[in-house]
């Protein structure tokens, strides 16, 4: 069993899911007892911190009560994130937790690294003599290769493993954790006991997205009507907004589908600006690049075939239109006509 503070520093841990198993309370207690009135608040904290900078904070481990309450306050923050009901918010908290994992691991030896990766599914290889490598298809999968310095033909493969270094390596467990708690959150059932118990932090918290949504309702972006968007751009956008990485695909589909609808450059280009990766030149030649600005060639949004080839057709949310339409402006446009004549 590793040490208290490792586990209160990464609450994902299998080890620390056994600790709490083995030595923590039972739900009621979590949620009714005075002795855990400090997680409570804590995991209340973990959220203001997620929404407001994508980071759930850091707290002082220096005694066993501060990790034990540190290692709590996690599936508390968890539970009531489900009870919020809201997408964005989940994608923000998930973003929230995986990118303080991620300062962590930087600071860890590359050993622990790595056996947090593999706790993760991450295919990695890692021995004293050799540097971490990881497996190409974990790589394609989670690494951010929107950016040159990521993509494929810029690093060395060997037999089937990528060569990574420490820094880049958390990078991927990062996005593989953000990821994985998406996931996790999805379709778990709110608890009425959490709803209850945190009713006011609950209600506060709605209220802060709903007025951040008005606030980005209200900002003028184009001729973007976001009711009229298919499901496939309105979860690309979703994810943007939420500081996710998209994938490369689906960055090129958003910049081209936006484009389409006569969007600048600029204003496609904020859109993205909350990319936990974001760099704005970077980003700016590769929007100015796909719209033609700097390149003899404006380049189409792709259509609904491609877009499921691609995987980010999210052929779940597919309604009536999206089955009578081969191609997002398509749907798009229909929409647009059937919000004017209504």
């Amino acid at each position: 069993m590793r040490e208290l503070p490792t586990l209160a520093r990464y609450p994902f841990l299998s080890e620390t899911r056994e600790y709490i198993k083995d030595h923590g309370p039972s739900i009621p207690e979590l949620l009714h007892g005075l002795p855990y009135e400090r997680a409570r608040l804590t995991s209340v904290e973990r959220l203001d911190n997620a929404l407001k900078t994508s980071d759930v904070g850091e707290r002082s481990l220096a005694t066993e009560a501060d990790c034990i309450m540190e290692i709590l306050s996690y599936p508390l923050a968890r539970m009531i994130t489900v009870c919020i009901n809201d997408p964005y918010f989940k994608r923000r908290y998930a973003l929230g937790e995986a990118y303080h994992a991620y300062q962590y691991l930087l600071t860890e030896p590359a050993s622990f690294l790595a056996s947090v990766a593999k706790e993760l599914d991450l295919h990695v290889r890692y021995t004293p003599e050799t540097r971490l490598q990881l497996f190409f298809k974990d790589y394609l999968r989670y690494a951010p290769t929107t950016y040159k310095e990521w993509k494929m033909v810029n690093r060395e493969l060997s037999a089937g493993y990528v060569a990574l270094s420490h820094k880049d390596l958390a990078r991927v467990v990062q996005e593989t954790l953000r990821a994985r708690i998406n996931t996790e959150l999805a379709d778990r059932p709110c608890d009425d006991d959490v709803t209850r118990i945190f009713a006011d932090d609950i209600r506060r918290l709605q209220t802060t997205l709903q007025q951040r949504q008005q606030r980005q309702d209200a900002v003028p972006v184009g001729k973007l009507h976001p009711s009229c968007l298919p499901p496939c751009m309105t979860d690309l956008l979703a994810a943007t907004q939420a500081g996710e990485n998209v994938p490369h695909m689906g960055r090129f589909a958003l910049v081209a589908f936006l484009n389409s609808l006569k969007l600048s450059p600029a204003d496609i280009q904020r859109l993205f600006s909350t990319a936990p990766d974001f760099e704005e030149e970077k980003t700016r030649y590769q929007i100015d690049h796909i719209t033609g600005a700097t390149s003899s060639t404006s380049y189409k949004c792709p259509g609904c075939d491609k877009m499921r080839t691609y995987g980010i057709c999210p052929t779940e949310k597919m309604d009536a239109l999206c089955q009578r339409t081969r191609h997002p402006l398509n749907y798009y446009s229909a929409k647009w006509r059937q919000e004017k004549h209504t």
